[in-house]
């Protein structure tokens, strides 16, 4: 449900007669996508149902993201000799490293691979994180990552190539289905790191080519603009609630362009990493981090997809399948290098319970979602700022009772706001969306915020209406 309370960054006013309000998140319009030096066109963006106006908000600002400290050397990469070996015109990546990733072949055995297939993104450092009003705490520190050359694949894995039909991309996705597809075609999903990279670009795209420079923290793939309906496909919300740029996935081969020409790394669907999930791994001098070597099976996703908004579409932005409430497809990368598995505190997640009511009336409908946002990422309000993503997010099917109990997973040693939403069984088909969460009423914890140190019980939440828009 965190589709929609994700924008709620208003008032809730206390009382059965003042329902929560929850005023719209941002994303404002913008012209259409400029192509990069480098890139190739990916087609125009299918028509569909565009928003009536712009929504609230823009474009990240990452000018507190930068400090000196974070200027790194970027290595000198080799340029010749380059063979081309499978005679398809392009040379391969391995030997000639240094050139522009439109010129390279990631398997100069096989002519069916090319740069329309895979792109290079060479080896060297780049700024990963972001401390940005938009960013959650689990982005910070923006720090330098060096990360070794790899291949990433141009399109997210379409239907076709899953074992269906259609070119849109899959997105059903398990994680172990998405990594044993790329094991099998002897790849593997990409770190986050490497992810990360690829969408924002290593420090070679800067100012100064030769180091890390501010220029170095775009803020998404196309740059730093902001997102629009014409860049990316996912949904902007109004006064009116959530409405989507297209009601439906893209084809692989439209949309935005990332720095080294990969398609669709904002928007979509979401795309699996290999990292397990941990809000506090990032730290300076890492180098081909592939995240917790132990820990919870919780993984981390990328990118936002079509039915999620603006601030998902940053590069920095983390997601994971704890809050597993949207499509998520993948794309594979090939690499030489084995990730760096690191040593950090796994997380440890307890029992928070509660029960919820409907001010006397039954709970009726076809889900009811309960999600928890930590107060990290409130930054000290009593809601969530516009678009942020919450650290748990659980579906619960409606008693029909006048209360019903909820429980949730949460990592211990953080404080928490929670909130339910109920669907009250309209909306969320795709031909004809509009956001389920909430069209049976909205609620908060009246123990807001709730300190988690340990199993916790004894919570509660009314649901009440929300007000006629």
């Amino acid at each position: 449900m965190w589709l929609w309370l994700a924008c709620a960054g208003g008032e809730v006013a206390e009382g059965p007669e003042a329902p929560p309000h929850p005023p719209p998140p941002h994303g404002p319009q913008h012209p259409p996508l400029q192509q990069g030096p480098g890139n190739h066109p990916p087609g125009k963006p299918p028509a569909g149902k565009h928003p009536p106006g712009p929504a609230v908000g823009g474009a990240e600002d990452l000018g507190a993201s930068w400090r000196p400290e974070l200027a790194q050397t970027v290595p000198a990469l080799a340029t010749q000799p380059c063979p081309d070996a499978d005679g398809d015109g392009f040379v391969d990546a391995w030997s000639c490293p240094g050139l522009a990733s439109e010129t390279l072949d990631c398997d100069d055995a096989d002519p069916a691979v090319g740069p329309a297939q895979e792109r290079f993104v060479r080896e060297g450092p780049f700024l990963m994180g972001s401390v940005s009003a938009q960013a959650g705490a689990d982005e910070g520190p923006v720090h330098a990552v060096h990360v070794g050359g790899f291949c990433m694949d141009v399109h997210e894995v379409s239907k076709q190539a899953w074992g269906g039909q259609g070119s849109q991309p899959v997105e059903d996705a398990s994680w172990q289905d998405a990594t044993a597809f790329c094991a099998a075609r002897g790849k593997r999903l990409p770190t986050e790191a490497e992810w990360e990279k690829a969408a924002r670009g290593g420090c070679e795209l800067g100012a100064n080519p030769g180091t890390c420079d501010r220029e170095d923290l775009r803020a998404y793939p196309w740059g730093n603009q902001a997102p629009s309906c014409e860049r990316a496909n996912h949904s902007q919300v109004g006064p009116g609630g959530p409405t989507l740029c297209t009601a439906d996935t893209w084809p692989v081969d439209q949309g935005n362009v990332g720095p080294y020409g990969h398609i669709n790394l904002a928007g979509n669907v979401w795309e699996w990493t290999s990292d397990r999930y941990h809000p506090a791994v990032y730290a300076a001098g890492r180098i081909d981090p592939g995240g917790p070597s132990e820990g919870p099976e919780v993984r981390g996703m990328r990118g936002g997809s079509w039915n999620t908004f603006s601030t998902n579409l940053r590069v920095a932005n983390r997601f994971n399948d704890r809050v597993l409430g949207s499509a998520v497809g993948l794309r594979c990368v090939r690499s030489p290098t084995t990730p760096t598995l690191e040593e950090v505190e796994p997380l440890a997640y307890v029992t928070v319970s509660g029960t919820l009511t409907r001010g006397g009336k039954a709970l009726e409908g076809t889900a009811v979602y309960v999600s928890a946002f930590d107060t990290r990422d409130t930054k000290g309000a009593d809601m969530p700022p516009p678009g942020m993503s919450p650290v748990e997010d659980v579906r619960f099917t409606p008693s029909g009772e006048d209360a019903m109990p909820f429980t949730l997973e949460l990592p211990a040693g953080s404080e928490y706001l929670l909130f339910a939403a109920l669907d009250d069984g309209s909306g969320g088909d795709k031909e004809d969306y509009k956001a389920a969460s909430g069209s049976g009423g909205m609620g908060r914890a009246a123990q807001n915020p709730v300190r988690v140190d340990g199993p916790v019980d004894g919570l509660s939440i009314d649901i009440q209406a929300l007000p006629a828009p």
